[in-house]
């Protein structure tokens, strides 16, 4: 009998030019392909297995129904180029990670709205030109958590985001929560479609390279690689 030998999993990551080298570096640890893109001209969902859309700077508050109060910098090029790039991926119902950024895009994509300024925003945002990461405590907040099996009921992350979910878009789950009493959402998966977020950043948390305590980020980027794997299979 003759085995099937499956094509390299491709990951599209749409972006503004910018630096995405710690993305790409954990796709590729996973044994697939990055492939940044920063347009939409020439885009075929059929050329991807995958959307990871990474961190960045904040979303224009029109995309969730309100004025600007407190973003920093924003960008409608970059909306309108992820905002297409998941709308795309959620018809065809293929596989999303959402980092950051991609997180909050993700929420705002489903109906959600953002906190545009957390009040306690010092445990959570690092001075993005120099400041290193912050880190803190999550906790499990559902028995079902895609967090669980990896890494158990309460671990320590990275984290970096002045912004948060306050409205939790239609059919999204909540995974993970900081473990204080503000209760940001750190993790989320959709009801139905192949979708998994995280507001921290694993791609660049590796453990002891980072702190001795934060769990190692990377195996948040092969859980999605597998689960990319696992659905192509199915369509085969």
């Amino acid at each position: 009998m003759q085995l099937m030998v499956m094509d390299t999993v491709k990951i599209v990551i749409p972006a503004l030019p910018c630096d995405l080298t710690n993305y790409v570096n954990a796709v590729e640890a996973q044994g697939a392909e990055a492939v940044v893109k920063h347009c939409c001209q020439g885009f075929d969902i059929n050329d991807y297995d995958g959307l990871l859309l990474p961190g960045g700077i904040d979303i224009d508050p029109i995309w969730y129904g309100c004025i600007n109060k407190a973003c920093g910098e924003i960008n409608d090029e970059l909306d309108k180029l992820q905002e297409k790039y998941l709308s795309a991926f959620v018809e065809a119902k293929k596989p999303v990670l959402g980092i950051c950024r991609g997180h909050q895009l993700v929420n705002v994509f489903f109906g959600g709205k953002l906190i545009q300024d957390l009040p306690t925003k010092r445990y959570h945002a690092r001075d993005i030109i120099t400041g290193p990461d912050k880190f803190h405590t999550a906790e499990i907040s559902c028995e079902d958590s895609w967090f669980r099996p990896i890494y158990g009921d309460k671990f320590e992350i990275n984290s970096s985001h002045h912004q948060a979910t306050e409205v939790l878009g239609e059919d999204l789950i909540v995974d993970l929560c900081s473990a204080d009493e503000n209760r940001v959402i750190e993790g989320t998966h959709h009801r139905t479609l192949p979708i998994w977020t995280t507001q921290w950043h694993p791609e660049r948390c590796r453990a002891s390279k980072m702190h001795p305590d934060v769990v190692d980020g990377y195996k948040v980027i092969e859980f999605y690689i597998d689960k990319v794997k696992e659905l192509i299979k199915r369509k085969v």
